[in-house]
């Protein structure tokens, strides 16, 4: 108890660094003049990097443990953050973006399997820690303006390249069981796409159609949407993280919820609605949607929680959790390099409403296969 205790702090530092991130670098970058197509280019880097990261960690865990990966999260994070506090450049963001998704790709490999192992398979503790994680993150969102604003940018950096070093000592802490022995045959075995399920590999392109609608409107594309129709940094960071913040609070209030099918459909149209909306409201009403969309993408996260738990074998949580969320990684990094062209181009309503349209291929397909057996 104690070891699941401390990971989910490890992942309350890291969520609660990701939130500030994920509001100051965008506006960092955007205060530097670095222009909008680079920035989505810069963005979706991350996803590609954190996926193939995170393929990587999770097989090699699966054999020698998840513990050494909670240790290369606090590395990571802590470097991370010093390259965006000395970043000015679009190749120097870059580089942040690359340790800060291999980061990501190192927590990521190992949470949702440590915390199953010690669960019995209970997919709701994976509720537990998505609450956590949104909770986290929104805290993080909603002090990053006036963080900025009071330590500036450097400054903001610098305290989380802190918390960084923290969780490094954390994570020397865990304790667990010994694995097997490596085997490059039982790895490639484990990958080995042809063994999986037909259900498997169909919710292998379902998430990767998650991906694809997320990258419309993920990464930076919230925060710079606020900052473009006149939120300010402290306001930007308020609204960013109230919509986290909401989502934490609705994947708690849905995670007793055991028609998870239909739940997958209802949070899946009314995502798709409130984006659609977003896209072509004025500057008041933008703000309560954003916060709107954030209720949804809670109830959102228990159906795909779900599914993970459903469809995942027991000697390999941490390799399959991995190749599912390759396909959503893949499609992620691919929206976010195109919606910088397209907000440059035609703006913001074209981008959320793709999302809109691209999600309802997921939840609807979901919503069909999640029964069967």
């Amino acid at each position: 108890m104690r070891s699941v205790k401390t990971v989910l702090l490890i992942q309350v530092f890291h969520s609660f660094v990701s939130g500030v991130l994920g509001v100051v670098i965008p506006l960092m970058m955007k205060e530097r003049r670095i222009d909008v197509v680079l920035i989505g280019f810069v963005f979706a880097s991350m996803p590609l990097i954190m996926q193939f990261g995170r393929i990587f960690f999770a097989t090699l865990s699966d054999f020698f443990g998840r513990k050494p990966f909670f240790i290369a999260n606090g590395v990571l994070g802590t470097i991370s953050s010093l390259v965006y506090y000395f970043a000015h450049t679009p190749m120097e963001f870059l580089f942040g973006k690359i340790a800060e998704g291999t980061k990501e790709g190192a927590i990521w490999a190992v949470n949702r399997a440590f915390l199953l192992e010690r669960s019995q398979g209970s997919w709701r503790i994976l509720v537990y820690l998505r609450t956590v994680v949104y909770i986290a993150f929104a805290t993080g969102s909603l002090l990053a303006g006036f963080m900025a604003a009071s330590l500036l940018y450097e400054g903001t950096m610098l305290f989380c390249a802190f918390l960084g070093i923290l969780t490094i000592l954390l994570a020397f802490t865990l304790t667990e069981a010994k694995k097997g022995e490596f085997s490059m045959e039982q790895a490639m075995r484990l990958l080995d796409f042809r063994k999986k399920s037909r259900r498997f590999k169909i919710f292998l392109v379902l998430f990767f159609t998650i991906g694809l609608a997320f990258g419309f409107r993920s990464g930076y594309v919230i925060p710079y949407f606020l900052s473009s129709v006149g939120f300010n940094d402290e306001e930007v960071g308020l609204i960013f993280g109230a919509m986290i913040l909401l989502a934490g609070l609705s994947s708690y209030l849905f995670s007793r919820c055991s028609r998870i099918k239909e739940l997958i459909l209802l949070s899946g149209i009314l995502y798709s609605l409130l984006l659609v909306s977003l896209g072509f409201s004025f500057p008041a009403l933008a703000g309560a949607l954003v916060i709107a969309v954030g209720f949804t993408e809670g109830m959102n996260s228990i159906g795909q929680e779900g599914i993970l738990s459903k469809i995942c074998e027991k000697e390999s949580y941490g390799t399959d959790i991995g190749l599912l969320m390759m396909g959503l990684h893949i499609g992620e990094s691919a929206s976010l390099a195109l919606s910088g062209i397209l907000i440059a181009n035609w703006g913001f309503a074209i981008s959320f409403a793709l999302a809109a349209t691209i999600y309802a291929v997921f939840y609807f397909g979901a919503f069909m296969l999640y029964g069967e057996e």
